[in-house]
């Protein structure tokens, strides 16, 4: 009977971390790679004038969020992908100000 519920458990875990894991959010890694090419270095970077230089750390995660529908925005002018757009939103809020891992552009 332990064996047998022993079982079920360890099957139920494999199929939350499956499942999570394909419904998981954008890929922060390939988030930052569009980010840098796309959006940093195309606009964001500061020498363009009336264009505001952002990095992650430059917006809370809440603020990200309510940028989001602005970034989305952006993207489709700059002609970037859904799965682009969900990236780099992964890598903006994963590394903003009061994440675990704030991060700048370097």
């Amino acid at each position: 009977m332990k064996k047998k519920l022993f079982t079920a458990l360890v099957l139920a875990t494999i199929a939350i971390f499956a499942v999570t894991s394909a419904y998981a959010a954008g890929d922060a890694r390939k988030g930052k790679r569009v980010w840098k090419k796309s959006c940093r270095l195309a606009c964001h970077d500061g020498s363009k004038a009336g264009v505001a230089a952002l990095s992650p750390v430059s917006k809370t995660q809440a603020q990200w969020k309510a940028a989001l529908p602005k970034i989305k925005e952006c993207s489709a002018k700059a002609g970037l992908s859904d799965k682009d757009v969900e990236d780099m939103f992964e890598y903006l809020h994963s590394h903003a100000l009061d994440s675990d891992q704030p991060e700048t552009c370097g």
